[in-house]
């Protein structure tokens, strides 16, 4: 195809003839391209995989469950629909270049992949409702985690909103629940407004300001449940 790659290769496309016209195909090659430097993993389920369905509907493709990704065309139309695979084959490696910053409808699946490769899948409980306090439901924490003296709470932190609420959940589970721990992770603690930042702080026990500060956050939580 007269497109190119990031990296300077040619988009290519395989075709299939079919009944009623053809079939266009990448061969795997998307993916594998993807593979490079991410993990294709993440593109199987949560968010990252509802928005790559969502972006090769747009061009009337898709992603089959062998890793190829597939569209058809008739003959008359098949300049266009070639034209149009290929602009899908070219967002899809735009992925790449995602990041939890440009993309924060993926952090929470980040920070709990982050937590169960800590503490271990099975004592981590997402989206948690605390028994035994008032409006319970009204209330629920980010991650729990099994294992410690005292309950430990990890509420995740992407944006100024969410500052704002795990302020509100915390200081509700503060006036009902007598001991507990807990730690807020941000994306970023400098996108914050100080004066959010400061009510939370005095909110949460502990903090970790970038989801990428594996080793800390590590650290905090292994201190809570070694502590048992």
């Amino acid at each position: 195809m007269p497109l190119t790659e990031a990296d300077g290769d040619f988009v290519t496309v395989w075709l299939r003839e079919v009944m009623g016209g053809w079939q266009m195909e990448d061969a795997g090659s998307t993916l594998m391209r993807f593979s490079y430097d991410q993990d294709v993993g993440s593109l199987s389920s949560g968010p990252r995989a509802v928005m790559l369905q969502q972006m090769l509907h747009e061009y009337g493709a898709r992603l089959d469950e062998d890793g190829q990704i597939r569209a058809e065309s008739t003959e008359p139309d098949l300049g266009q629909g070639l034209l149009r695979f290929g602009q899908a084959l070219l967002r899809v490696g735009e992925l790449k270049t995602w990041t939890k910053s440009r993309v924060a409808s993926t952090f929470f699946d980040d920070l709990e992949v982050s937590l169960k490769s800590i503490a271990g899948p099975q004592k981590v409980h997402r989206n948690y409702v605390y028994g035994g306090i008032p409006v319970a439901d009204d209330y629920p924490i980010d991650f729990y985690i099994e294992g410690g003296k005292e309950p430990l709470f990890v509420f995740g932190v992407p944006t100024k909103d969410r500052a704002r609420l795990a302020t509100i959940v915390l200081q509700h589970l503060q006036q009902h629940i007598e001991n507990f721990n807990s730690i807020v992770v941000f994306q970023d603690a400098s996108a914050i407004g100080s004066a959010d930042l400061r009510r939370l702080m005095n909110a949460a026990n502990d903090m970790v300001d970038s989801l990428d500060a594996t080793d800390a956050l590590k650290r905090k939580v292994m201190h809570r449940l070694v502590a048992a």
